[in-house]
């Protein structure tokens, strides 16, 4: 695309609320047919949200569409924030069929496989529910946990995992006090991060806000150009299937996040033996034009 193209247009959404400036804030940019990588990285890193998703069109035959997510330093393998906002947008652009009253099933190429998305359209703003593999989860080695948990400032000696589907660390502490208390040494947490080839550290917590909810979480990703992210749906979801395996919550449940950012965003959860479904809503605060 070169300064005589037509303008590219862009949506801000805030993800997993209804409410504007709650939720985890993402660009969405619909029409990506014309840009190339460097271009998608370049544009990422100009409007400096925590994700940029660009739509462009499927290669694959079976797929509706392909879809790429870039933080401000690279492109990652999966988002569920920008996902969420993607669908929202394009439902309300009416692409791809999608209109008020109905509920249909999309497939996204994307760099990890095809990801089968819901869009329940009968309420007044879109549900777009994500459907996800189940992964399993490794524990990390007592070296690596002291140093980790000695980055975090987190006390005792807590279990730190980290589950196959996005190389999260999930590792868990007592309060709702001590997570939002916690102030992470961002520059070694980002080396310890790169060296065992984490994307990011989710801290929780089963004590929450609401009292019929199941977790409160933080998401720390410096290595990967997110400092704090206020909504992980992608690390969430792994955490709700973490939950049900040691019983202490059911297959369906509500995770909270965001709110010592003050952009505090809920998702709800839902899964059975071979899949598990995330699901959240979206507003669009912003809409505008590039010139690339």
């Amino acid at each position: 695309m070169t300064s005589g193209s037509p303008p590219l247009s862009l949506y801000w959404v805030d993800a997993f609320t209804r409410t504007p400036f709650m939720g985890n804030p993402a660009v969405v940019v619909p029409e990506a047919d014309a840009l190339d990588d460097t271009q998608m990285q370049q544009i990422a890193r100009e409007v400096n949200c925590s994700e940029t998703a660009f739509v462009t069109p499927a290669r694959q035959p079976e797929a509706d569409f392909q879809l790429r997510w870039f933080t401000p330093t690279q492109e990652v393998e999966l988002c569920g924030h920008a996902t969420i906002a993607t669908l929202h947008t394009l439902a309300e652009l009416g692409r791809f069929n999608l209109r008020p009253q109905t509920n249909q099933i999309l497939y996204l190429e994307t760099h990890t496989g095809l990801l089968a998305v819901t869009i329940d359209y009968f309420t007044a703003v879109p549900w777009v529910w994500l459907t996800l593999p189940l992964c399993d989860f490794q524990a990390v080695t007592p070296e690596v946990t002291a140093q980790l948990t000695q980055i975090l400032g987190i006390s005792g000696r807590p279990q730190s995992l980290v589950d196959s589907l996005n190389q999260d660390v999930l590792i868990a502490v007592e309060t709702l006090q001590e997570l939002h208390q916690l102030t992470p040494d961002l520059r070694q947490l980002a080396h310890l991060g790169q060296q065992n080839h984490w994307r990011g550290i989710c801290v929780y917590t089963t004590e929450t806000v609401d009292p019929l909810h199941a977790a409160h979480s933080r998401f720390f990703a410096p290595q990967s150009g997110i400092d704090e992210d206020p909504v992980t749906g992608s690390a969430n979801g792994p955490l709700a299937l973490l939950l049900s395996q040691t019983g202490t919550q059911d297959a369906s449940m509500i995770m909270e996040q965001g709110d010592c950012l003050q952009r505090p965003g809920r998702i709800k959860i839902q899964f059975d033996k071979e899949s598990l479904k995330l699901g959240g809503q979206a507003v669009t605060v912003m809409q505008g034009e590039m010139r690339v």
